[in-house]
């Protein structure tokens, strides 16, 4: 990865973000779920690499929440990029921001540490009687009246929902992009938009047998609560292509973070199609 593709990143849009997955990562009960597609670590290795040492001390502060979980030894050690960012921290700061580097270090450290989940006996207690992993989906709305001074507002109701394991806000598209467990329906978050805010209103984006997006109206009220009314098509977006998860990453991820207000949406919300 080239330091010029991120000069033109947005370190507060990638604040933002990282603000979001703390919040998200402080329940260690979500971890295995947030973690097992690798789209959250990947992220973290792709912002360490940004010339923006908030950023960089803000995903330091990520990752060491998922480090301290022993749990997440097969995540952590099996995403790329991982370990290589905390590596190329500590010997790009070496001199100028050495409490950095050496925080790197720190956590580098504590995973090569990290005991594999089997050989830890209160983990493999647990795995016996706990039941199934919970299965998890994704529901991408589409939110009229998001816009940059009202994403946080936004932000704070969605994190309250629960089952919600991860979240990606792009203000620019109006799209919400959410991994939620299976219990948690569309409905029930537009819900608890309309009911919490007076100027933001969500649609399910889906796609017909065409392979054409639209949208649906979750909420019905007053004249249209017949729901007779035609979904409204959005603008086909061609342009994007089907990466390939992780392989594709920090391609998808260049792409994404030289817009404006979409740091990993396009990425994330191309990952989740499947």
């Amino acid at each position: 990865m080239d330091g010029e593709d991120l000069v033109d990143v947005d370190p507060q849009e990638l604040q933002e973000t990282l603000q979001t997955y703390k919040k998200l990562a402080d329940d260690f009960a979500n971890h295995d779920t947030i973690l097992k597609d690798k789209t959250v670590l990947s992220y973290i290795a792709y912002v360490l690499e940004v010339p923006d040492t908030d950023v960089v001390t803000l995903a330091l502060d990520v990752l060491e929440i998922f480090v301290k979980n022993v749990e997440n030894y097969i995540h952590i050690t099996s995403t790329f990029g991982v370990r290589e960012s905390l590596e190329a921290i500590i010997n790009k700061y070496s001199l100028s921001e050495p409490k950095l580097a050496n925080r790197a270090q720190h956590i580098k450290d504590d995973i090569e540490r990290m005991k594999p989940p089997i050989y830890n006996l209160r983990s493999r207690c647990r795995r016996v009687i706990e039941p199934k992993k919970l299965k998890t989906h994704v529901i991408v709305l589409h939110v009229q009246g998001l816009l940059p001074e009202t994403r946080s507002e936004l932000e704070g109701i969605l994190i309250r929902i629960e089952g919600l394991v991860s979240l990606v806000v792009d203000v620019e598209h109006q799209r919400v992009t959410m991994r939620t467990l299976n219990f948690v329906t569309a409905k029930q978050i537009a819900e608890a938009i309309d009911k919490n805010t007076d100027s933001m209103e969500a649609r399910l984006v889906t796609r017909n047998k065409y392979n054409q997006e639209f949208l649906v109206k979750l909420i019905q009220t007053g004249e249209n609560s017949d729901g007779d009314e035609m979904p409204d098509y959005l603008p086909e977006e061609e342009e994007e292509d089907d990466r390939e998860g992780v392989v594709s990453l920090f391609t998808g991820l260049k792409q994404s973070a030289s817009s404006k207000n979409k740091p990993t949406a396009e990425f994330l919300s191309n990952s989740f199609y499947w």
